[in-house]
């Protein structure tokens, strides 16, 4: 999807060529791969090839919070060793001998980043020290821009691209992008089986008639414990916010609270807002559905929240999460995150359901700020007092971050239960 368009040329011309250029790819007995491109161009083309029965997988890469600053600030020096400052002296004498005109950031190619931040560090006649300090400006305005671009580009693919691709019944998966060196393990894997699931018909993904995955194909599922409320430090939804990215990104499903408000809110929309209402199911008893609409004066939108089942009562709630998290693939588990007594009660007991046998899915606590430490000093506590068997201690997996939480949830726990010495039902 990229190419130039001649003066004469609209962009539906530039859609109907590469729509042709895809049947004619596909009638010599090959795929088709379209990559990257404006986000103006991209949905009407798709909206093309879908009229031409065409099956399709979409690939969205998403970088990891925790190293896409670093990730852009590469790209930049890579962009200036690459010949960037040649470039924009190359285009400026251009525009000056052809034009004889200003040049204009708002028009045509000047739009692109990296052309105006340092066209002040060519024009300027500066002293050295002066002109290195317009230089550093320079590349510290094309990182800002090319961040804010970026988280752009992810709120187009959020909230137009991937509710698109859903309604028409797409396969989509999204794949972390950490760095280079990861690139094949992270992104080619991945992608290559999936493509080769989509045209062989491997046995890990079977497609149904209309392009949808198969009921039969397990997806990971999280049980996430959150509080309603937000509490009093911004870290605490920062932290629900990076764990829907997490899940986002390794392709996993939320079952939780069914709570709109505070922690449970936050990494509900947010993750509807990445993976689309498919990717999340709240279980919520009546009692608190009506005391929630009656607070908000709302009723809960299927499209910002996900799913949502009201039950009877707490024990029909929890009995319903522990199932969707027992009855995922392998990597499904629970998660708690801060909140109050009732966080605390569904993690103790979870914990205790895993110590019984009952489960032996992992259990993590992404600890905020320290916010579990005074848990942890009990734990180690009531083992030091007898009241925990020291095998039993570190059933709890502590994380800091949300990559360590998705780290502990795929691999082996690997921690002692009754499993197997208790005859539960």
């Amino acid at each position: 999807m990229v190419d130039y368009l001649e003066a004469d040329e609209e962009p539906h011309d530039f859609v109907a060529m590469a729509a042709d250029k895809m049947e004619e790819v596909t009638n010599r007995g090959k795929l088709s791969i379209l990559v990257g491109g404006s986000t103006s161009l991209a949905i009407p083309l798709l909206h093309e090839a879908l009229k031409g029965q065409y099956r399709f997988i979409a690939a969205t890469l998403i970088p990891r919070q925790s190293t896409y600053w670093q990730f852009i600030q590469v790209r930049a020096n890579e962009m200036l060793e690459r010949g960037l400052l040649g470039e924009l002296e190359e285009l400026r004498d251009l525009q000056q001998s052809l034009l004889d005109d200003n040049v204009c950031f708002h028009k045509g190619v000047w739009k692109a980043i990296g052309y105006q931040e340092f066209y002040p560090y060519l024009e300027a006649d500066m002293s050295c020290s002066a002109r290195q300090s317009s230089f550093q400006r320079g590349l510290a305005l094309m990182n800002a821009n090319t961040l804010q671009y970026g988280f752009h580009q992810l709120e187009w693919i959020c909230s137009v691209l991937n509710p698109f691709l859903q309604q028409a019944g797409v396969v989509c998966m999204s794949l972390p992008v950490t760095n280079k060196a990861s690139w094949t393990l992270d992104v080619e894997i991945p992608a290559i089986s999936m493509l080769n699931e989509l045209c062989y018909s491997f046995r890990t993904i079977r497609l149904s008639n209309n392009g949808t995955l198969n009921s039969n194909f397990k997806s990971r599922v999280v049980c996430l414990f959150g509080g309603s409320s937000s509490g009093n430090d911004p870290k605490h939804i920062q932290a629900a916010k990076n764990i829907a990215f997490a899940l986002h990104s390794n392709n996993y499903k939320l079952v939780y609270g069914g709570g709109t408000t505070g922690i449970m809110g936050v990494i509900a929309s947010t993750l509807v807002q990445l993976s689309g209402p498919s990717a999340v199911q709240g279980i919520i008893p009546v009692a608190l559905a009506k005391y929630e609409e009656k607070l908000t004066k709302k009723n809960v939108d299927p499209s910002k929240f996900g799913s949502r089942t009201v039950v009877k009562d707490m024990h029909t709630r929890k009995r319903l999460m522990i199932d969707a998290v027992i009855g995922g693939a392998p990597g499904s588990g629970f998660v708690a995150l801060s909140g109050g007594y009732g966080v605390l009660e569904e993690l103790l007991e979870t914990t205790t359901w895993y110590q019984l046998g009952i489960h032996q899915c992992g259990i993590c606590v992404f600890d905020v700020c320290g916010f579990y430490k005074g848990l942890l000093h009990w734990v180690d506590q009531a083992a030091q007092a007898g009241f925990v068997g020291t095998e039993g201690v570190d059933i709890l997996r502590i994380a800091t971050t949300a990559e360590e939480v998705i780290g502990y949830l795929g691999s082996q726990n690997g921690r002692y239960s009754r499993m197997g010495e208790l005859e539960w039902d």
